[in-house]
């Protein structure tokens, strides 16, 4: 069994109904491939050997929902088969528009956590995420059908995360978009600087210094707004884990060991934000065991170098916060020995929330 807690994503498609102007989907858009039975059997029954207790399983795409009603239920029954008595959470990251009454329906009666996609306004939304090629509504925004969603999932009792990819475009519009969000009654929201994998290398459209001059004026617009029942992810966890709890964010946990993605193929990866990137790939689960793939000479080299701390952490006085970051932004950097590039912006976060929260000065900042 693999030591320490497995989390498992599983990319049921890498078709989307959608052509995201920063998706890093490239080409696979109407790929048509989706993750067959044998290979989520397969897959399910690897977690199941590698874990004890209860289980949170992430469904994912591409647009998960694009593997259908009917084939999800049948997702729900093979869980149940393979985990049994065992407490499971689902959850679901979704672009919303597809997102029908019987979909919200089925969604809240395996009480999954769902994230929708949107990234702001109508006139930011729709310039940034709008319908694929060859279809009937292609290149037409998607925002209508994306409240639909989110509409037909609040009427079952589900108000869904929601997840905003920052560009260029909304990066201006920090109290604008912290103002919108709150006055469409979300309860909780993040904002995801724009990157993506194309053409065989890594791309930033949002840097760390763009994204500081961002993020600091979502942060005190926030902190204005004092409503309790509104939450800016980043930020509400960051105080969080200043106050000494532990955060429901992997990127502030300091660690990322057992992490897993499934391909819809079976290729697996140790972590799905460089799922599809070759040189991550540990292998394919129809050909090795989860236990095999996850302590391979490869991943344990890719793990060693993402529990390395970046030399020029280690004078940081937030170091025992972070740890040296996460280690997709530590990537996006160039180098993984390199701080990520989203330090800037996450000391910033610090050094402004730490007067917020009593205690956390002592608790945290041991050097400088």
């Amino acid at each position: 069994m693999i030591a320490g807690r497995l989390r498992p994503v599983f990319k049921l498609t890498e078709s989307c109904n959608l052509a995201c102007k920063y998706c890093y989907q490239e080409g696979k858009l109407d790929s048509g491939y989706f993750m067959d039975p044998a290979t989520l059997r397969r897959a399910l029954q690897e977690v199941a050997s590698n874990t004890r207790g209860p289980i949170h399983l992430l469904w994912f795409g591409g647009e998960p929902t694009l593997y259908g009603l009917q084939r999800m239920g049948q997702v729900m029954e093979l869980v149940g088969e393979i985990f049994g008595e065992r407490p499971v959470y689902h959850g679901m990251q979704t672009n919303g528009t597809l997102i029908t009454p019987q979909w919200a329906q089925f969604l809240a009666s395996h009480k999954f956590a769902v994230t929708v996609s949107l990234d702001g306004p109508q006139y930011i939304h729709d310039s940034q995420r709008p319908h694929r090629p060859g279809g009937a509504k292609a290149g037409t925004g998607s925002y209508e059908e994306t409240m639909r969603g989110i509409a037909n999932l609040r009427a079952v009792g589900i108000n869904p995360r929601v997840s905003a990819v920052l560009t260029p475009q909304a990066q201006e519009r920090p109290e604008e978009l912290v103002d919108w969000f709150e006055s469409q009654g979300f309860r909780e929201m993040d904002f995801v600087p724009s990157t993506r994998y194309h053409c065989g290398r890594y791309e930033v459209e949002v840097d760390g210094r763009q994204f500081k001059e961002f993020i600091m004026r979502v942060l005190e617009r926030w902190l204005e707004l004092k409503n309790p029942n509104f939450k800016v992810r980043l930020l509400s966890e960051t105080a969080r884990k200043l106050a000494g709890k532990a955060p429901h964010y992997c990127k502030l946990e300091g660690k990322c060991a057992h992490f897993v993605g499934f391909g819809w193929n079976g290729d697996v990866y140790p972590c799905d934000e460089f799922s599809g990137i070759e040189e991550f790939k540990l292998g394919n689960i129809h050909d090795s065991s989860l236990e095999e793939l996850m302590t391979s000479p490869k991943a344990t080299e890719i793990f060693r170098q993402w529990a390395a701390i970046p030399p020029a952490c280690t004078s940081c006085k937030w170091f025992h916060f972070c740890r040296g970051g996460c280690a997709w932004e530590r990537q996006l950097s160039g180098d993984p020995y390199q701080p990520t590039v989203m330090c800037e912006a996450m000391q910033a976060i610090l050094e402004r929330l730490s007067a917020e929260v009593p205690g956390s000065l002592e608790r945290w900042q041991v050097a400088g």
